[in-house]
């Protein structure tokens, strides 16, 4: 309630807890593509979403993670292609398009950049693993 009135704890009080004006924008936008992470998504829907320009929001988004929403995205996706991959039977073409990636290929690119292997290989070294036998 005090924070809605503009008050809040001095940075002495505590210095844990993160001041930033974006820090809101921030989380509105992770929460967006966390529960539209299927959909497809450009940064103009994200803009539309927030009420923010692109370049206002390209900029504050990077600064407060490090990183873009479109990579924050993808990782998204992986996480969630990767949980599909130990958890089910689906297919790799299955769970492509099950996390939102729109062809193969780019789920096939994005995935070998995150996770360092293809998803056919993932999956394998999980099954290996699951049933001890791990060379």
């Amino acid at each position: 309630m005090v924070e809605k009135a503009g008050y809040r704890a001095c940075k002495r009080c505590q210095p844990e807890v993160e001041h930033s004006p974006n820090t809101a924008l921030v989380k509105s936008v992770i929460s967006y593509l966390v529960n539209h992470y299927k959909q497809r998504i450009t940064l103009q829907t994200i803009t539309e979403h927030v009420g923010v320009s692109p370049f206002y929001l390209e900029r504050v988004f990077k600064q407060e993670t490090s990183e873009t929403p479109r990579a924050y995205l993808e990782k998204i996706r992986i996480d969630k292609a990767e949980y599909l991959l130990k958890h089910t039977d689906l297919t790799n073409l299955d769970i492509c398009y099950e996390v939102g990636f729109r062809t193969p290929s780019n789920f096939y690119k994005t995935f070998r950049r995150l996770k360092q292997c293809s998803p056919n290989e993932y999956r394998r070294e999980r099954e290996r693993s699951h049933n001890g036998k791990v060379d």
